[in-house]
């Protein structure tokens, strides 16, 4: 068994998943999905202003149709007040006229607050439409450099798995089995250096007993970590 090759397999497939990794969390694709959440956050603001102002609209419209109910009515009073020659009636209808009119200060000062609320919407949104602008044109910046850098890592992605094709077409089919068989078993990593007195793949200290034992095997035997059975390169 190759298993200088084996290695540089293990390598390439390493570096595979080392840069689809990296491709997932590009700065440049991390940055433009943190302008996208930008652009959200103003939209649903501007949509929560709106929504306020709506609901002044609708109590403005509301006041003004109680306001012309009262207009409507004192007037019908008033006219009534001039035929009427009971003291106690001319007394209640006075007393209605004053309940209305106090009715309609009350609807005039509420109609004032919601007028100026609403003008102030119109400038909250204009202030929203503004930053609005200007996020969806860093959004749209971020996009074109997020898809740049995703294009390059991908013709990076290719160029390695194209190099890992050529090396596991260099290796029998009962290798490259015994390979992927591994690879699956020990989370991806099958094939191992002994590093400062370790293993590589689970890190696991050899004794001085193992290694001698390691080194003294046969050109043509696989050396296996006697720890987590992958494969080790001596």
């Amino acid at each position: 068994m190759d298993l200088a090759a084996l290695l540089a397999l293990q390598q390439l497939d390493t570096a595979i998943e080392q840069a689809v990794h990296a491709r997932d969390r590009l700065p440049a694709r991390l940055e433009a999905r943190s302008a996208e959440s930008d652009v959200m956050a103003l939209v649903d603001e501007r949509r929560r202003v709106e929504g306020r102002q709506q609901e002044a609209q609708t109590e403005l419209d509301c006041i003004e149709a109680e306001s012309d109910d009262i207009g409507r009515t004192r007037e019908r009073l008033e006219k009534q007040l001039k035929t009427i020659l009971s003291p106690r009636e001319a007394e209640a209808i006075q007393h209605e006229l004053q309940t209305l009119a106090a009715r309609r200060d009350e609807l005039d000062d509420r109609g004032l607050e919601l007028l100026e609320a609403s003008s102030s919407a119109d400038e909250e949104l204009a202030s929203i439409d503004a930053s609005l602008a200007r996020a969806r044109d860093a959004a749209e910046s971020a996009g074109q450099r997020a898809e740049e850098a995703e294009t390059s890592a991908d013709q990076a992605l290719a160029e390695i798995r194209a190099e890992r094709k050529v090396a596991a077409d260099a290796l029998a089919a009962g290798v490259l089995a015994e390979y992927d068989r591994r690879r699956a078993a020990f989370g991806g990593i099958a094939v191992a250096t002994i590093a400062h007195g370790s293993c590589t793949g689970c890190h696991m200290e050899l004794s001085v007993a193992e290694t001698d034992a390691i080194k003294r095997l046969p050109d043509d035997a696989v050396p296996e970590c006697p720890h987590c059975a992958r494969i080790l390169v001596r």
